[in-house]
């Protein structure tokens, strides 16, 4: 029998990581999901999202974004990291594609986090205790 006073697990901090399982890759993955795929919108992100067996996730950002790499590199970041703290809370298996506009440059991490919450509560993805306090880290 467990003790009650030491608190379950090992007293580590969860870690979420992204496998290149979890990527598409593809020119044909991106294409036939835009094609394919149901839109919700949002003023900083559009996310393209297709039921499926497994989940994974492309990131969008485009010169149309900046000319400048690094901020390019900053959204994509951003949006790679709010998919990896979301990603254990999803209610069933999707693809997606998360597609930056430039609004999407005046907003810090957690924000981006709560953004693309608010997107996958929309679409089904998310529920609303989640969306509503998005893991920050």
């Amino acid at each position: 029998m467990a003790d009650a006073t030491i608190p379950p697990g090992d007293g580590k901090k969860t870690r979420y990581k992204l496998d290149k399982s979890m990527k598409l890759r593809f020119r044909s993955e991106f294409e036939t999901l835009k094609r394919e795929g149901e839109t919700f919108t949002g003023r900083p992100l559009l996310a393209v999202l297709l039921p499926a067996e497994r989940t994974a996730c492309g990131v969008i950002c485009s010169k149309k974004y900046s000319l400048l790499s690094v901020e390019r590199n900053r959204a994509r970041r951003m949006l790679w990291e709010s998919f990896r703290l979301l990603r254990p809370h999803f209610l069933h298996p999707c693809r997606m594609l998360l597609i930056a506009r430039r609004s999407l440059r005046n907003l810090s991490r957690p924000q981006t986090t709560r953004e693309v919450a608010f997107l996958l509560k929309k679409a089904g993805i998310l529920d609303e205790a989640t969306a509503a306090s998005p893991p920050e880290s």
